[in-house]
């Protein structure tokens, strides 16, 4: 009684509000005669929600052509979803705007992707008998804890929604302790296209196996002058358990591969350059991958990889840990993920990866991942994290198709 109570005080703010100019534009564009879905990117989504989105739309064209589809969206979204798809800003969430676009679209169902819950839509749809699900719904990392009042309309809104889909089950617990019906909830994952593989030159690859043989080898990539140090300290406490340890050293700015290998030789190591020599010999220590297309070739040769830059933070040229884990190199980093904090997550979430802090504990991961089935176990949980986004994908779009037949079912029969 108090959700219901808390949701209708919040629209009668709002109730003498005339639509606004979003909502006025969007219902000029004429409905075509098909099965509608409006699908609604949440308004705080970022542009990283965009690749997501944009896979789930091609899997609904795919799977369903005669379907028409009204996206709305931030601009940021927006602009990169396919532009076979008619695009809106978003309407403003009031009751008036909200009535105004349903009335005049008459969507079959309403998709709501992302964390968004307008109370507007949710409540306007329920009215008019149209269906709405949750999709892609995941509890934020630091989301900030709402008021007694605000939890009170979460409660109602969600028992409007008739699907809910969420990316794990963590999110699922939160959801049902706000309220939702766990039976309407579903496990999906998170939408995204596997990485394209990174390509090399398959004789290449063949030529430096055979050279390192059984030798031990790991990548340190993109390394920014600040962690040179710590990369070798970590690699001459590695060498102490396995001293034929192979490090391909590919630094954050290749430019600086010759004056690199001449203070590397200097040290006391024993060094070629992929620019220079091309190739290791049984006797280098360390061996400079100054070429940066090449990092095809080293994920695929090294079965472990540190990336760059997550010790200090400090990178210029920051590689995903998409492209080592899906050539099947296991990634070890420490915590400055940035700028690819989200891929990092859905690794450490599957396990998939290792966490160092320093020098020391880069080398005791390295000699502990050199047992191949260590790194086989991290490089298959890793595997696992990029080949399952376009299951979720379609997964998802199934489960859309699925609720819209039975939305329209629903409303056949009723009239």
């Amino acid at each position: 009684m108090l959700p219901a109570l808390a949701l209708r005080l919040r629209l009668a703010a709002q109730a003498l509000r005339r639509p606004g100019p979003a909502a006025r534009a969007a219902v000029a564009v004429a409905r075509p005669e098909a099965l509608l879905i409006w699908l609604r990117i949440a308004a705080d989504a970022g542009a990283d929600a965009a690749p997501g989105a944009a896979l789930l739309i091609r899997r609904l064209a795919r799977m369903r052509p005669g379907i028409a589809l009204f996206v709305t969206a931030p601009p940021a979204i927006a602009a990169a979803l396919p532009e076979t798809i008619t695009r809106f800003d978003p309407p403003e969430d009031d009751p008036a705007s909200a009535h105004l676009v349903l009335a005049r679209w008459r969507p079959d169902l309403v998709v709501l992707l992302g964390n968004d819950l307008p109370a507007g839509l949710i409540s306007a749809a329920a009215q008019a008998r149209i269906g709405v699900m949750l999709a892609d719904a995941h509890v934020a990392q630091h989301a900030p804890q709402r008021g007694f009042l605000a939890r009170q309309v979460q409660r109602a809104l969600l028992a409007r929604i008739g699907r809910i889909s969420v990316r794990d089950a963590e999110s699922s617990a939160a959801l049902v302790r706000l309220g939702a019906d766990p039976m309407r909830i579903e496990l999906g994952g998170v939408l995204a296209d596997p990485p394209e593989p990174l390509h090399c030159s398959e004789a290449e690859r063949a030529s430096i196996a055979a050279l390192v043989r059984t030798r031990p080898v790991w990548l340190a990539a993109a390394v920014p002058e600040a962690e040179m140090a710590t990369v070798l300290t970590a690699h001459a406490q590695a060498q102490r358990h396995a001293h034929r340890m192979l490090l391909i050293l590919a630094p954050d700015a290749s430019e600086n591969g010759a004056a690199l290998t001449e203070r590397l030789d200097a040290e006391g190591w024993v060094v070629t350059r992929r620019t220079l020599e091309g190739e290791p010999d049984e006797h280098t220590d360390i061996f400079v991958a100054d070429d940066p297309a090449e990092y095809g070739l080293w994920y695929r040769v090294a079965p472990v990889t540190y990336l760059g830059g997550t010790l200090s933070g400090a990178t210029g040229h920051a590689r995903s840990p998409l492209e080592a884990a899906a050539l099947g190199s296991a990634v070890v980093h420490g915590h400055q993920t940035a700028p690819f904090a989200a891929e990092f997550a859905r690794l450490d979430d599957a396990r998939a990866t290792r966490t160092v802090y320093d020098a020391h504990s880069l080398g005791e991961a390295l000699s502990d991942l050199m047992a191949p089935d260590r790194a086989a176990i991290l490089a298959h949980n890793a595997w696992v994290v990029t080949s399952s986004g376009a299951g979720a994908a379609e997964a998802l779009a199934r489960a859309i198709l699925t609720e819209l037949d039975a939305q329209r079912a629903g409303q056949l029969e009723a009239a």
